[in-house]
């Protein structure tokens, strides 16, 4: 994360920048397949965390996943329920450092990118509010400290757009961010080698629970510096 450049951190930031980059946001469903192939079968209430463009929540209910969404934005919220309407009940304007979800609400909940906009305290809290609202699993999906070259693409990038000024994580780091509030953690490199290996898989219509799984099993962590993302699974 840049300090010299600003960070998108209130809802009226992020109504702007979601107002410019929403329609672009809905292209990339990765991570809803990532999802899908590592979510357990007994697993069956899913919420998106920070969702934004709300397009993974969306990916997964046509997947036939329930999965909600939240975020704070209420420019994201409005633009998501004009595009999905018949989502629109599962999309809720919230804070996610404090939800109006009950405890132990979602068997499983996610996000992708969001802890980066944060600092460790701040991490902490938001864990807490995550594993609150949990029953089972909680997968925070981060950006990849191991991967130099996608980070100095970063560094490039935002000087001119401040969605860049992300911060990212080493393996261990997220590792260990993740047992303060979890049992047992797991940490899977995806978004391997420019979109290939399971991303690959996606692309050609093979993106099956079986067919995923299978890939990150086989390729572990031998492309860690060349994956985009750190996706850590914690069980509470």
């Amino acid at each position: 994360m840049t300090d010299s450049v600003s960070k998108l951190s209130s809802p009226r930031d992020w109504d702007l920048k979601w107002a410019e980059v929403f329609d672009k946001y809905q292209a990339d469903l990765r991570h809803a397949y990532y999802i899908r192939a590592l979510k357990c079968r007994n697993e069956r209430s899913l919420l998106e965390i920070a969702a934004g463009s709300f397009r993974d929540m969306a990916a997964l209910n046509r997947m036939r996943v329930n999965c909600s969404g939240a975020d704070f934005s209420p420019e994201a919220v409005s633009l998501a329920k004009e595009r999905f309407p018949a989502l629109a009940s599962q999309m809720f304007e919230m804070d996610a450092f404090r939800f109006n979800f009950p405890d132990q609400a979602f068997d499983l909940t996610y996000h992708n990118g969001f802890w980066g906009l944060f600092s460790d305290e701040e991490i902490d809290q938001l864990a807490r509010e995550q594993a609150r609202v949990t029953r089972g699993r909680m997968i925070a999906t981060v950006h990849n400290a191991h991967n130099t070259s996608f980070k100095e693409y970063f560094d490039r990038v935002v000087e001119t757009d401040p969605l860049f000024n992300i911060r990212f994580f080493h393996k261990d780091e997220i590792a260990s961010i993740m047992s303060r509030h979890c049992k047992r953690v797991r940490v899977i490199p995806v978004g391997k080698a420019k979109k290939g290996y399971e991303d690959t898989l996606i692309r050609l219509g093979l993106g099956q629970r079986m067919f995923l799984k299978t890939c990150f099993a086989l390729s572990g962590q031998r492309l860690l510096e060349r994956s985009e993302r750190l996706l850590c699974i914690g069980e509470l």
